[in-house]
């Protein structure tokens, strides 16, 4: 066979296994708007494609599949593009990759920055308005489980989850050259680098419309191996209530308390016993 006739040969093969592919996958889609004391306001549109993959028997792999997910986030300081893949291997864990990339600007009328730029000598930040991307990659590691599962019933639903990633952000403006350091929707200062992100999930599930109550725990380590590492995580203990008013509308409701302080000048980061945040508040709309 021709090495012409093996290139049509192979890309056919691809199309029709990609074809097979989406002919079982769904697609669906959301838009969420999120509101807190902080304050802050933000919009997101998600989509999603789910392709069952490497399903097996049993309910540990029947449900195996890969999600394909695409965020765009859009508040009155930024606008962030997200897309992940994840993978189901078994029901219970997931395994993901990702990356995002974003850009920000001034608001004046509440006199907050999406993005702020620091040299490494100053006291102060220097407001850096679409002056350059910043971008995020991601892998992360799930581990989830759902006591109905072995015990089926409307009252027997206890959710656990624990998740962990690490990731890589930066910022393409960044002054590298003296160790400067940079802001991105007020998430405080980091330098180009490694990160990692851990949460812990205990919930309870009922059919009620406060169908869920659920204690979340996150972790945070950032700058790792930079000059602006803590020597300790920093941590966010928050409690989730969400309301489902219908199938596609629900309200999740988060009080959430820290041990990260940020500088209101120099926009560093420390770690202060735990204090109240916010309350976040997540109105969802599934498509």
């Amino acid at each position: 066979m021709s090495k012409n006739k093996r290139f049509v040969v192979i890309c056919l093969s691809i199309l029709l296994v990609m074809t097979s592919l989406f002919a079982t996958s769904t697609v669906a889609g959301n838009l969420k708007l999120i509101l807190s004391t902080a304050p802050e306001v933000k919009t997101e549109v998600g989509y999603n494609v789910k392709i069952p993959l490497l399903q097996g028997n049993g309910p540990l792999f029947s449900g195996n599949n890969l999600k394909v997910k695409g965020l765009l986030g859009v508040s009155p300081i930024a606008a962030t593009l997200a897309v992940d893949a994840v993978f189901t291997p078994m029901a219970v864990m997931e395994i993901s990759v990702g990356g995002a990339i974003g850009t920000g600007w001034d608001f004046p009328l509440m006199k907050i920055e999406g993005l702020r730029k620091w040299d490494g000598v100053a006291a102060k930040y220097d407001t850096d308005t679409m002056g350059g991307v910043y971008y995020k990659g991601r892998a992360g590691v799930a581990l989830q489980f759902d006591t109905a599962a072995i015990w089926p019933g409307d009252w027997t639903s206890i959710l656990l989850r624990t998740y962990h990633e690490v990731n890589y952000q930066g910022y393409s403006n960044a002054d590298t050259a003296t160790s400067g350091g940079w802001e991105y929707e007020t998430g405080g200062l980091h330098q180009n680098g490694m990160n990692y992100k851990g949460e812990y999930v205990l919930g309870y599930h009922v059919p009620f419309m406060v169908d869920t109550v659920a204690l979340m725990l996150e972790t945070y380590a950032d700058n790792i191996g930079n000059s602006l590492e803590l020597p300790k995580m920093v941590f966010d203990l928050g409690l989730i209530t969400n309301i489902q008013f219908t199938d596609r509308l629900n309200l999740t409701v988060i009080p959430q308390f820290t041990t990260k302080k940020t500088d209101p000048d120099t926009r560093a980061m420390s770690q202060v016993n735990f204090k109240f945040k916010r309350v976040a508040a997540m109105l969802n709309y599934s498509l």
